[in-house]
């Protein structure tokens, strides 16, 4: 689990630094904060305290729109939010979702992902569009040269995630295969 946890919480995290507008270096200490505190104030045996893939598309509009201090902004009254609604046992009101509207959501959180990590795959900086379809529709337009060094290193990880059998994935996970001979790859080559 903590591999695991290495090899998808920690970059998800340093990832969501970048896209708030502050530094990779903010969302990494962020994310080893939140467990520290998270372990700290709860009894629970089980806690999920790192970085959610849905809070990529607040965070994108909050920065475009109001910066990094609209995020602290937004922090704060999101964790007053959770407060009352802890306070009043509101949570359990989260049954009466239907689950076509939760899968709906997490798909459409998803896609949003998938098309914000594009310019990292072909190693490009695109610029800034207010949705996720318009910048989806620029690559099509074309403009760019995608570096091949970056396009190498994420196929890479790509074909090791994929090949990597399903057994050996329990003992030792793909990705944190693949983003270690990606790493051990570019080093090698001083890319």
């Amino acid at each position: 689990a903590g591999l695991t946890v290495a090899a998808v919480a920690l970059p998800l995290a340093l990832a969501f630094g970048v896209s708030s507008g502050a530094s990779a270096a903010a969302g990494l200490v962020t994310a080893i904060l939140a467990g520290f505190i998270m372990g700290a104030l709860t009894g629970a045996p089980f806690q999920i305290s790192g970085p959610t893939g849905a809070m990529s598309a607040v965070l994108i509009v909050l920065v475009q729109r109001y910066g990094l201090t609209g995020i602290w902004v937004a922090g704060l009254f999101s964790g007053l939010l959770l407060l009352i609604i802890g306070l009043m046992r509101l949570g359990r009101f989260i049954a009466f979702i239907p689950a076509p509207v939760i899968s709906g959501f997490t798909s459409g959180i998803a896609l949003i992902i998938f098309i914000g990590q594009i310019d990292n795959f072909l190693g490009i900086k695109t610029p800034g569009t207010e949705t996720a379809a318009q910048k989806l529709l620029g690559y099509f337009h074309g403009g760019f040269t995608p570096d091949f060094h970056t396009l190498i290193l994420g196929l890479v990880v790509i074909a090791t995630m994929i090949f990597w059998p399903a057994k050996w994935n329990a003992r030792f996970p793909a990705s944190l295969l693949g983003i270690i001979l990606a790493t051990l790859l570019n080093w090698t080559l001083n890319w």
